[in-house]
């Protein structure tokens, strides 16, 4: 386990106090009780790294005990001893690290940088990397530098570098284990490896802070465009949209780049609004053609129409009875008759104006507002008052 600089000077500052050098028990005499010869207190012993710890966690909090082994290196050993429970234990331990940290997932433009420990021949170096953005939402991790002296080839150095993945940082979080990554996010250390357990609940609070700010950006934006659909969305999605993809509709238009979920239609115009729907104007007038039997005993609706030739039309039977008899009704101008012949006598269409009148709630409701807006004596004073004084 990682030993913290404080706690070994503890325990070296321990181990010296002793007349022998590195001693590694302490005595002492517990106080209220007396001993077989007679001294104050039992005697008691305690080994030199169980105080330490115990020291340091008065002053600092329980030290860091993360392991230094990645996360594949765990399971190993754990295959090696034949404990399949530790195995499994240690990656799925491992994935739940990667997917419930604040800062998950990276996204483009984050740097990635993974340090590697002195082995052998070759000295502690690293490679950082960046992350970028690919076609269909997913994304690459390209090697950007490593400071290992006389690097070989590239292509021998970019070990983690990824392609067309929805989670780039996957092999290395496994591989190399996070407490080797440093991930670095609009010039702020987002994962800090070497001191990921200092402060965790504190970053953990400010990260959230700081993505339900971004989505609430995002959504206010949906709002402010008139995509209402898009903002629901939004708010349901733990990461900004990606966008549709939809195909162009030539070889040469690319891929739609509105957000997934849009209204139609797609565009290659990553910041086209689809119009919001209007609902077509009423008329000021349409026309209501009405038929009555033979006996006047039946009246039949037949329909509502806009132009009241339409509705002649339709009163006449579409020009079956074009010589039927048009007259208006006495008293009623506006009013058509049409004399239709029929088996067992003439049977009667009418077409009648209906003027559209408007909803008298919103005439209410337009009323009421106008009376809370208007201005009264107390607004200009001056015109209220009295010409005699």
């Amino acid at each position: 386990m990682r030993r913290d600089s404080r706690l070994t000077t503890i325990t070296e500052a321990l181990q010296k106090m002793g007349p022998h050098a590195s001693a590694v028990r302490l005595w002492g005499r517990a106080p209220g009780a007396t001993g077989e010869d007679g001294a104050s207190g039992n005697v008691w012993a305690a080994d030199v790294h169980d105080v330490a710890r115990h020291v340091y966690t008065r002053l600092y909090g329980r030290p860091d005990t993360t392991p230094t082994a990645s996360p594949l290196a765990q399971a190993d050993d754990a295959k090696r001893r034949r404990d399949i429970a530790g195995e499994v234990g240690a990656l799925v331990a491992a994935g739940d690290d990667l997917t419930s940290a604040p800062w998950y997932p990276v996204r483009p433009g984050d740097l990635v940088h993974v340090h590697y420990e002195a082995g052998g021949e070759v000295p502690a170096f690293g490679e950082t990397y960046i992350v970028d953005a690919e076609d269909g939402g997913l994304m690459g991790m390209r090697l950007l530098a490593n400071t290992l002296p006389d690097a070989p080839d590239e292509g021998e150095a970019d070990w983690f570098a990824a392609k067309s993945s929805d989670d780039p940082i996957f092999e290395l979080w496994f591989e190399a284990g996070p407490h080797r990554i440093t991930i670095v996010r609009d010039g702020q250390v987002v994962h800090d490896g070497g001191h990921r357990g200092r402060g965790k609940a504190a970053a953990r609070v400010l990260f959230e802070a700081e993505r339900h700010a971004a989505t609430m950006r995002e959504v206010q934006r949906y709002l402010e465009r008139g995509e209402p659909e898009l903002a629901l969305a939004r708010l349901r999605s733990d990461k900004p949209l990606p966008p549709c993809g939809a195909p162009g509709v030539t070889p040469e238009q690319p891929d739609c780049p509105r957000p997934r979920g849009h209204r139609p239609p797609c565009s290659d115009d990553a910041d086209y609004v689809t119009p919001p729907h209007e609902c077509p104007a009423l008329p000021e007038q349409l026309y209501a053609v009405l038929s009555v039997g033979p006996k006047r005993t039946t009246v039949s609706f037949e329909g509502l129409y806009a132009d009241k030739d339409a509705a002649l039309d339709i009163a006449s039977g579409w020009d079956q009875h074009a010589e039927a008899e048009r007259r208006v009704g006495h008293g009623v101008p506006d009013y058509v008759f049409i004399d239709l012949p029929a088996p067992g006598g003439s049977s009667l269409a009418v077409v009648a104006p209906m003027p559209v009148k408007p909803d008298p709630r919103a005439e209410e409701e337009w009323a009421a507002e106008g009376m809370a807006t208007a201005l009264g004596p107390e607004d200009y004073p001056d015109d209220y008052r009295d010409v005699d004084e």
